[in-house]
């Protein structure tokens, strides 16, 4: 029997010795990966934490170098308070208002709108699309002051109606430029077979069209409503008492010369806890919608 030479053994046990070698590289690579998540998630949720520290233990047990963090100490008595605060459900019932009736005007005109661009091709479609969307890229603060001036000069400015037609104006391209993607998605198939059994445009788009995209417009309405319910410079500029909105009014517990951190973090909760519910159940959607919007066709 010859023995194999040194040669081939070192030629057969490289091939090995490389695929360890990748496979440490994944495993290192998962880990690294994992740990910078971790990392970047503890970052941006530590101060929502903290906050809620804040409004479920009372300010004297915060206090001091060492705050008494015993489960022994939390109570509910802040939010109770709050909650029962005419002072405060009335900028809550304002966002509510603000952003329902924000969304569902959003959805009713954008909706509309999306479909006609995905499924009629004229002259123009896409600079239509990006010049909707430089909108989005103007800064609010450049547009504040002459909106300011325009609200007041017609009677609107801290009115609801006023803030309820600016953030349509700053959200419907928004909802336009997701619900194209979602809209030619549809297969064509399906409309011309409705119209082969006799259904107008109309009828297509209200049974067929609506219906399919119904995910997509749902994570787009949540984003309009998530918009329009944590917006603050706009709500602060454009309203000074009765059309006080909820961040608005989580701001004001802030003093001249103190600040009543407790019933701040538990309206700092109040706010963010509708965003965080909704931004979890419709993440996939607004994920898909924004990579997906007016990049077809």
């Amino acid at each position: 029997m010859h023995e194999m030479p040194d040669t081939a053994l070192v030629t057969a046990a490289r091939p090995r010795s490389r695929r360890v070698t990748r496979r440490g590289r994944r495993r290192i690579t998962a880990i690294l990966c994992a740990i910078l998540v971790v990392l970047v998630m503890a970052f941006f949720l530590a101060p929502f934490l903290w906050m809620f520290v804040f409004s479920v233990y009372p300010a004297t047990a915060l206090q001091g170098s060492s705050p008494d963090l015993s489960p022994s100490r939390i109570t509910p008595d802040s939010y109770l308070r709050l909650l029962s605060d005419g002072s405060f459900l009335t900028p809550m019932a304002n966002s509510a208002i603000v952003g329902l009736s924000t969304t569902i005007i959003c959805m009713a005109v954008g909706a509309s709108c999306a479909y006609a661009i995905a499924r009629f091709k004229f002259r123009g479609r896409q600079p239509l699309l990006l010049g909707m969307m430089t909108v989005q890229a103007i800064p609010v603060i450049v547009l504040a002051v002459p909106l300011f001036i325009l609200l007041r000069s017609v009677g609107l400015y801290d009115q609801l109606l006023g803030l309820i037609v600016t953030y349509t104006a700053f959200i419907l391209p928004l909802v336009i430029w997701m619900l194209v993607g979602f809209f030619e998605d549809i297969p064509p198939s399906l409309e011309r077979a409705a119209r082969i059994d006799g259904c107008n445009r109309l009828q297509i788009m209200y049974r067929i069209a609506f219906p399919l995209a119904a995910p997509g417009m749902a994570a787009t309405a949540i984003l309009a409503f998530i918009t329009s319910w944590s917006d603050f410079f706009l709500a602060k500029v454009l309203t000074s008492n009765t059309a006080v909105t909820l961040p608005v009014k989580t701001a004001a517990f802030q003093g001249l010369f103190a600040m009543d951190y407790t019933s701040a973090a538990t309206a700092g909760v109040i706010t963010a806890v509708p965003v965080l519910i909704l931004t979890l159940v419709a993440q996939k959607w607004i994920i898909r919608g924004m990579t997906e919007g007016a990049v077809k066709g």
